[in-house]
């Protein structure tokens, strides 16, 4: 284990760090609890990004004439992604273009709008989020749950996704209590992305559910260089506050 990290996750301790993070949270927990939102999409991001992960670049734009001038700053290909007032599968509601390009922005823009609408009219429509769009060999999904409003136990559920392979491999691990959770740390590949998720985790009871998805090429790939790891989604979902 990192030694900066030695004795994160002594009992007390692990409350101390990642002042922005909390911070950060905090606020999302207070317009959550006036909302009663029972997840986010966009504010887990921007949570995520304070806790220290490393996400791909993005942008959120309002109007169609935004979209232009972010595209260009981004650059190309990028992933419009439709921001709605409740979390939804994108996929499922067409709300999502992948490998958009200059010429295709155009048509992507109101093409991804238009679906939502059609397909689910009762949501509101809050703006695009324009990401650059991340190729790797690798696909990473993690997802910590629990059942009670507790630091501890809980679900560490990892799925991993290589190109060209349809079935992930998944691992799912119950973690009782802290000194698991230190020695699970240890035999960690991605422990030093992992703190932030984890510190998060431990700091907000509130959190009924948390959901990362990285894309990243490991070292060894064919055909490819090697690349860390990139948050490319993610989602939190909460108990009622």
């Amino acid at each position: 284990m990192l030694e900066k990290w030695k004795n994160f996750f002594k009992k007390g301790e692990w409350d101390k760090g990642f002042s922005l993070g909390r911070r950060k949270m905090k606020e999302l927990l207070e317009r959550v609890k006036k909302s009663r939102d029972e997840g986010v999409n966009l504010e887990a991001l921007e949570v995520l990004e304070f806790y220290g992960l490393p996400l791909a670049r993005y942008r959120v734009v309002r109007t169609r004439d935004e979209i232009y001038q972010v595209a260009e700053e981004l650059g190309y290909p990028l992933v419009l992604k439709t921001i709605t007032s409740r979390v939804i599968h994108k996929g499922d509601a067409g709300a999502v273009a992948l490998e958009v390009y200059r010429e295709d922005v155009v048509e992507a823009y109101p093409s991804i709008l238009g679906e939502v609408a059609t397909r689910m009219p009762w949501l509101t429509i809050m703006g695009v989020l324009v990401q650059e769009m991340v190729e790797g060999e690798g696909r990473r999904e993690v997802k910590l749950e629990r059942e009670q409003k507790r630091s501890f136990p809980f679900r560490w559920i990892t799925r991993f996704f290589k190109k060209g392979e349809k079935k992930p491999a998944e691992r799912a691990v119950e973690v009782e209590n802290e000194e698991q959770l230190t020695s699970l740390m240890s035999n960690e590949d991605w422990e030093e992305i992992y703190q932030g998720m984890w510190a998060l985790w431990l700091q907000h009871p509130q959190v009924k559910r948390m959901e990362v998805e990285f894309i990243y090429t490991p070292e060894g790939a064919e055909a490819s260089q090697p690349f860390p790891p990139k948050v490319v989604d993610a989602k939190l979902f909460f108990f009622e506050l």
